[in-house]
């Protein structure tokens, strides 16, 4: 192959691909315009509204520390609220217990009360079933009276 066809044939391949390569940067430039453009107005909307932002940021971290401080006085209240739980836990125990102890005491005597009635009815039962009838008064001396 001569040199000067050879020439000829890479400066053509060489024109070719750069004429190719400029057409797909060209089309690819025509398909990036409107995100570019898109981009270039969210940038103009964003530094109009800054000082907006601006406002809102520093508010919004005005309430973050006034939250972080509520919250930690909640912290502290529920501290105390449980220091006080626990001392009224111990305090009202004994009571808790005396009261118990009141309870069974008066079962006891419910008990005994209803051991009472039921030996009485059966003491009165057997003395009808033995053909007495026991009095079911007081009985009064007369002469006392009069």
């Amino acid at each position: 192959m001569n040199p000067v066809t050879f020439m000829y044939l890479a400066v053509s391949a060489v024109v070719v691909a750069v004429v190719a390569s400029a057409a797909y940067l060209i089309r690819t430039l025509i398909r990036l315009r409107p995100i570019i453009e898109r981009l270039d107005d969210t940038s103009r909307f964003l530094e109009t509204s800054r000082p907006k932002l601006d406002r809102i940021m520093d508010s919004l971290e005005v309430e973050l520390v006034e939250l972080h401080g509520i919250s930690a006085k909640m912290n502290r209240i529920a501290g105390h609220a449980e220091s006080v739980t626990t001392g009224l836990k111990f305090a009202v125990q004994p009571i808790i217990t005396e009261v118990s102890d009141l309870g069974q005491l008066l079962r006891h005597g419910r008990a005994v009360a209803v051991a009472v009635k039921t030996g009485l009815l059966a003491w009165r039962d057997r003395g009808r079933a033995q053909g007495g009838e026991p009095s079911n008064g007081i009985e009064y001396d007369e002469e006392s009276r009069g």
